[in-house]
């Protein structure tokens, strides 16, 4: 097999929520399975944290003594008409980017959302161009501190960036060469986008998430408990120039005081999937 730029494999500590192991004592435990980074979900305004807060978070982060490879921010609030609203989602993902900054991230998770009432009272258009200026604004901070955005895919009926299409047009709306796309596998193949076609994002996949599902419904499963054909992606998202991390994302097993069990099966099973395209 040629010799590729190998990834990292990562973990999303959101798998650990409300688990016995969400916090400090999740990240040191995904440090003994083997992973070789984290990725922070932040669902919290670091600029709202007190001097005090924020240096707490940091110990907790750092005691793992695993890199940081990216910081995930959901920010559904960038179309809102409300000028208040649609401002503070703004000001929130720029201090996510600064928090980013703190720990030498590479990128930052950014997912969108969705257009608000089913398209069908505000004009889409008009959502999206909001959608983009906010991006722009927040990509070109991200820019000024050496990171990238990588825009997720959802594939969800409403969703502004929903199809391999909406994906390219968002990044060329954007026109920032540091915002690129994060290509979640499973999301990937439950909207039935071919691997071939990751091609088109040649040189503008920052970020790989792997998690498993039915092919029909959105799962975060441990990979091998559904029909995705990592393979098959991999092996695309290779091709197309992606060296860096893949984290693994999971949510709501069947038993929390499980989870420790549901991440190493993913941990192993997706290290075998890399392994088997030569990448780990």
């Amino acid at each position: 097999m040629a010799a590729y730029p190998q990834w990292k494999l990562g973990l999303i500590d959101s798998a650990w929520f409300g688990s016995p192991f969400e916090g400090r004592r999740g990240k040191e435990e995904a440090k003994k399975i083997g992973f070789d980074s984290v990725d922070l979900f932040v669902g919290f305004d670091p600029g709202r944290m007190s001097a005090a807060e924020r240096s707490g978070y940091a110990a907790e982060v750092r005691a793992a003594d695993l890199p940081v490879n990216s910081v995930v921010c959901t920010c559904l609030g960038l179309s809102d008409f409300n000028p208040a609203i649609r401002s503070y989602h703004i000001e929130r993902a720029r201090n996510v980017v600064d928090l980013a900054t703190e720990f030498g991230a590479s990128n930052l998770c950014f997912v969108p959302g969705e257009y608000m009432f089913q398209r069908r009272l505000v004009p889409a258009e008009g959502e999206w161009k909001l959608v983009v200026d906010a991006t722009h604004e927040v990509g070109r901070h991200a820019a000024e501190r050496g990171l990238e955005l990588a825009i997720e895919l959802l594939p969800f009926d409403y969703a502004f960036i929903r199809t391999l299409e909406d994906m390219e047009r968002f990044l060329d709306a954007v026109k920032l060469k540091n915002v690129k796309a994060t290509v979640d596998i499973s999301h990937f193949w439950l909207m039935r986008i071919p691997p071939g076609a990751l091609r088109r994002l040649d040189g503008r996949i920052a970020q790989v998430h792997v998690s498993d599902c039915d092919g029909v419904n959105h799962g975060d499963l441990p990979p091998g408990r559904g029909n995705t054909p990592f393979g098959e992606y991999m092996s695309a998202i290779r091709d197309a120039g992606f060296a860096g991390a893949a984290s693994i994302e999971l949510e709501f097993p069947p038993d929390l005081s499980q989870m420790r069990d549901w991440v190493a099966e993913a941990y192993g099973s997706t290290l075998r999937e890399l392994k088997a395209v030569g990448v780990h």
